[in-house]
């Protein structure tokens, strides 16, 4: 038996109505006011008799009071109430007393045949407890007619399912910790469904795996499935898993579907109501794949090597030096290139530390290969190696471990040593003196035996001054050319940065733009979507994420945290985080009043992070 929470109303539009029952009393005479209503309880089910494939409703209406109703229904076996009931607040005059009365109907669906009835229960009315009298609902066989709109659902039902769905396939059924593979999402759209749009990239959902940004699809046409065409759009991505235990992922994305305009839902064959001739309006549709539960298994223990840094896959090693041969005191760069197949975008360097005989900074690294899935390529770590000692001198080994998780065993390997011979390079000598003493020399040349004849003609001089290399043009030219450099790579890190600002700014206008039409059209599963997709790209974007679209509600909140805000401010971005999950797939409409103040306090809520 599951407990059925205590029932709240709206308080706002209860004010609202009291303020019109005051002005209507307000004419009444005097000795009609003193006179009161009493309270009183009624319900019923209306209507009492339906059969298993039809729903009815469970009113309860009280009588003398419009004040908010607090109680817990009794759970009835063979009937599913519903926990929201509709409220409608109504007043009157009875031979000149006001009369006021509050309606709440519950939709039930019946689960099994037979007679049901809901006992007696409590309910609170301010400061009174009133009695609900029971109420008995008779379930009926289905007759024939139940039968054909049973069938009618359940097959529109599978043609929706079968209208647009997404695909997403696993290389395994098991997975390593911290292990990466490739795979693909594939969406499939009916030919046949007359979608205006895809309105995001499918999102992952499951705080256990972390995935490769998605790029722009692969279209593909006329693919036959169900005995149906479809187009399909593909994304290529890289799957990491992160916790180990068994986890449950599942992929999904909204697509906009052009219906007519009399109000029928996508979910009503929309497959025979193309408004392409029409007018129509256009709705939003959740596309999901099916719930998949991976088994996530931690990294083995034994055997483990103690030069393991975390790779998981099938890779070859080697090493490259640039040169076989330098002066001492010149570096030498050593390439260490790992290739293969595993979690290139996880891999650390491996370890290379100074001895006596070099001197090794930090490793820069690249990447070639499949850039979307960081699964399939080569990873080259270089390393500058400044040799310390002269001689005939050796680059050590680098031992590198990688764990095969098809095999499912540690291997290691180690790089082969490089002789390298330093030479001592030339001495150097101070010029110094010896120019001084020239200098010196020449100053105590005597001129008097010195004449100058007609083919060399000029003015005589006694010795010869140095030219400031700061009155040289040649050297100021030579300098020009680094200053360009400088210049030239600073537009550049200028202009990457511009345009990532500008892909920010993008995805942040068109969520803005969803938000807006979610608002317009009183759809909040849209908005709230929206919501939560603009609130992970600013938190993400804010706080240097490199995939702020993969962050989870969690991840979300622990940025705010971590970055020091204020509680007030988590707390709030954490009850719109949690209003947009409860909402993501509700099919209600929300009152666009809310929906807007929603929006104004976050935009304010946007503003004050740090």
């Amino acid at each position: 038996m599951i407990p059925t929470p205590a029932i709240q109303f709206n308080q706002g539009s209860f004010l609202r109505f009291l303020l019109l029952i005051f002005c209507s009393v307000s004419t009444a005479p005097n000795h009609l006011l003193g006179q009161t209503q009493k309270l009183r309880v009624e319900s019923s089910f209306q209507p009492a008799t339906i059969t298993i494939a039809q729903n009815t409703i469970y009113k309860i209406v009280i009588h003398g009071s419009q004040e908010n109703a607090q109680g817990a229904m009794p759970n009835v076996s063979g009937l599913s109430i519903s926990n929201s009931p509709q409220t409608f607040r109504s007043a009157s005059f009875i031979n000149g007393v006001p009369s006021v009365r509050l309606e709440m109907s519950f939709q039930v669906r019946p689960t099994s045949m037979g007679e049901h009835t809901i006992p007696a229960w409590s309910i609170r009315v301010g400061s009174n407890t009133l009695q609900v009298p029971p109420a008995t609902v008779n379930i009926l066989a289905p007759n024939q007619k139940d039968k054909i709109r049973q069938d009618a659902d359940a097959k529109n039902k599978n043609d929706l399912k079968q209208a647009s769905f997404i695909e997403f396939k696993n290389p395994r059924p098991y997975l390593y910790e911290g292990e990466t593979v490739s795979t693909q999402i594939d969406l499939y759209i009916w030919d046949r469904l007359p979608v205006s749009r895809i309105e995001r990239v499918p999102q992952k959902e499951g705080a256990a795996f972390s995935t490769t940004e998605l790029g722009q699809p692969k279209e593909k046409r006329n693919q036959t499935k169900f005995n149906k065409t479809y187009t399909i759009f593909s994304w290529p991505v890289g799957l990491t898993a992160a916790i180990a235990g068994s986890q449950n992922i599942q992929f999904s994305t909204s697509i906009r579907v052009r219906v007519k305009s009399r109000g029928n839902s996508p979910f009503n064959s929309p497959f025979f109501n193309d408004p392409f001739f029409g007018f129509g309006r256009e709705v939003s549709i959740t596309v999901q794949s099916a719930l998949q539960t991976l088994e996530i298994r931690k990294l083995p223990m034994n055997e483990r090597p103690d030069s393991f840094h975390g790779a998981i896959g099938n890779f070859t090693v080697c090493t490259i030096p640039d040169t076989d041969r330098v002066s001492l005191g010149d570096p030498v760069r050593l390439s260490l290139e790992i290739e293969g197949k595993g979690n290139f975008a996880a891999m650390p360097a491996p370890k290379l530390e100074s001895n006596i005989n070099f001197k090794i900074g930090p490793p820069a690294f690249s990447f070639e290969g499949d850039e979307v899935t960081k699964h399939t390529g080569k990873q080259s770590f270089e390393y500058i190696l400044t040799p310390m000692n002269s001689g005939l001198i050796e680059i050590p080994s680098i031992p590198f471990s990688y764990f095969d998780p098809i095999l499912e065993k540690y291997f290691s390997v180690n790089t082969s040593p490089h002789s390298l011979r330093v030479d001592p390079g030339e001495k150097w000598v101070d010029p110094t003196p010896q120019i001084q003493k020239n200098e010196q020399s020449k100053n105590h040349l005597s001129t008097k035996d010195l004449f100058q004849t007609e083919n060399e003609p000029g003015t005589w001089i006694n010795n010869i001054s140095n030219e400031s290399l700061l009155n040289s043009k040649l050297f100021w030219s030579a300098q020009s050319f680094p200053l360009f450099f400088l210049f030239g790579l600073i537009f550049y890190g200028w202009k990457r940065k511009q345009s990532g600002r500008d892909a920010f700014r993008q995805k942040q206008s068109l969520l803005k733009k969803q938000m807006r039409e979610a608002i317009s059209y009183k759809d909040s599963g849209l908005f709230f979507r929206a919501t939560r997709e603009r609130l992970r790209l600013e938190i993400g974007t804010f706080y240097k994420y490199p995939n702020p679209l993969s962050l989870s509600s969690n991840e979300l909140i622990s940025l705010l945290v971590k970055g020091g805000n204020e509680q007030q401010l988590v707390a709030d971005i954490r009850d719109i985080l949690d209003t947009s999950d409860n909402y993501e797939f509700a099919a209600s409409e929300e009152d666009p009043k809310s929906l807007d103040e929603i929006s104004k306090k976050m935009n304010k809520l946007l503003k004050k992070f740090k």
